[in-house]
Formats: structure tokens, C-alpha cells, sequence
């Protein structure tokens, strides 16, 4: 048998059936294929898996806790569970302790491709977004008066795809992380204004990002 034909009949159990799979995907990838609805905040297909979120998290045989889907390697004879009442009530807590920190779930889709992300998944889930109601992390700067991007960080859950979508697809390193926790901020060099850092402006942050922190001004003007 060569290496193409033993790649084929890689194999493990996802929900109790029996799925195929190649060489470094992942079990999100996978159950993706196979029409598992698995949730997720962070991931992007454009991206490097990141599994900050941990929405993803799904039952592998043999481990003792839940594993993030995005950043598992499939393999074989595994046994994956994607939806248990376990995970379920993990997913819930979790999505309302990420609502618990925004002013507001509901924003317009005109923000952004994916900015309901985070609104589908608190109805889908029957979210309750005071449930966690404390200190909020990010700032908004609505001081940067530039025509293009609005940065409404209030909304921002730390996802971090703002981040890694300048870096690993436009290579312009514009957006960063600065603290930690509660005080984390997506900030641009020296925490000032988008016109004076490597910023483009080609809109890339703004269709990955999840709550609609990053907007299209020009789309809001004229929606």
C-alpha cells in the first residue's frame, strides 16, 4: 500500500460514525466536512488555528477534559463527541460570560461580513447576556476620526482575528494586543490613530470581526 492509499483510509468515529480524513486536518475541519455545527468565535478557514475562544471544544475519547476542535489534529481511531449536554452547558457559560462584557449584542449587519456572529449564537443558545455583568475589557476610540474604520471597542471580545488577518493575510502587522485580562486593548502602534500606524485600510479586520467592534463607516453613512 503507498502513502496516497494509507492516507485514504484514515479513519475515526465523529458522533458514532465512522468519518474519513488526511493528514493535519483538524477535527473542526472535519466535522465542518461532515455538517457538524460546532460554534466558534475565533476561527477564520483564512487563518492559523488560534482556539482562543474555546467555543469549539468538543469530547475526545480518553481525555479528561474537553479539547478546542480548531486546533486538534484529527487522528486515527479517535473517538470525537461534538454535542453532548455537557458540552452544550459549557458553550452556553461560556458565550455568556463573552456577552456579559459588551454593551450591546445587537448591532447592524451593515458593520461588517461577519458581525452577527456573536448576536446568532446568544439566540441559538438562549444566551443570558447579564449573567456576568462586571468590568469590560477595551476601549473604544472613537477619537479616530479617519473616513474608513470604526473602532468601537466596547463590543470587542478579544478574539484577536482583527490581529492575525493583518498579520497572516495582508502582512501589515497594523492591529496589536496591548495589556492583559480585563485590560486587554486591540490597539496600532503606540496606541494611537489607524492614518498614522502600517494601516491600509483595506477592510480586512473589519469583515472578519465577530460583534461588529470594527465597522465600515462608509456602509453605516450610506445604509
Amino acid at each position: 500500500m503507498n502513502q496516497n492509499e494509507e492516507a485514504s483510509q484514515l479513519t475515526f468515529a465523529l458522533d458514532g460514525e465512522v468519518v474519513h480524513f488526511t493528514l493535519g486536518e483538524t477535527i473542526y475541519e472535519v466535522a465542518r466536512r461532515h455538517d457538524r455545527f460546532i460554534p466558534t468565535l475565533c476561527y477564520d478557514p483564512r487563518l492559523e488555528p488560534f482556539g482562543a475562544c474555546r467555543l469549539c471544544v468538543v469530547e475526545v475519547k480518553g481525555q479528561r477534559n474537553p479539547v478546542a476542535s480548531c486546533t486538534m489534529p484529527a487522528a486515527q481511531g479517535m473517538e470525537v463527541s461534538t454535542a453532548s449536554e455537557r458540552l452544550e452547558h459549557y458553550r452556553k457559560t461560556l458565550l455568556e460570560m463573552v456577552a456579559s462584557e459588551n454593551p450591546t449584542i445587537e448591532v447592524s449587519p451593515l458593520r461588517g461580513y461577519s458581525s452577527q456572529e456573536l448576536s446568532v449564537l446568544v439566540e441559538r443558545y438562549e444566551a443570558k447576556t447579564g449573567r456576568f455583568a462586571g468590568a469590560h475589557s477595551g476601549h473604544s476610540r472613537l477619537d479616530d476620526t479617519n473616513p474608513f474604520i470604526l473602532r468601537d471597542y466596547d463590543l470587542c471580545i478579544s478574539c484577536y482575528r482583527c490581529v492575525r488577518v493583518c498579520a497572516e493575510q495582508e502582512g501589515d502587522y497594523a492591529i496589536s494586543v496591548m495589556n492583559r485580562g480585563f485590560h486587554t486593548q486591540i490597539t496600532v502602534e503606540f496606541n494611537g490613530l489607524l492614518k498614522e500606524s502600517a494601516c491600509t485600510f483595506c477592510g480586512q479586520c473589519v469583515q472578519t470581526c465577530p460583534t461588529g467592534a470594527l465597522a465600515d463607516k462608509k456602509a453605516l453613512r450610506n445604509g
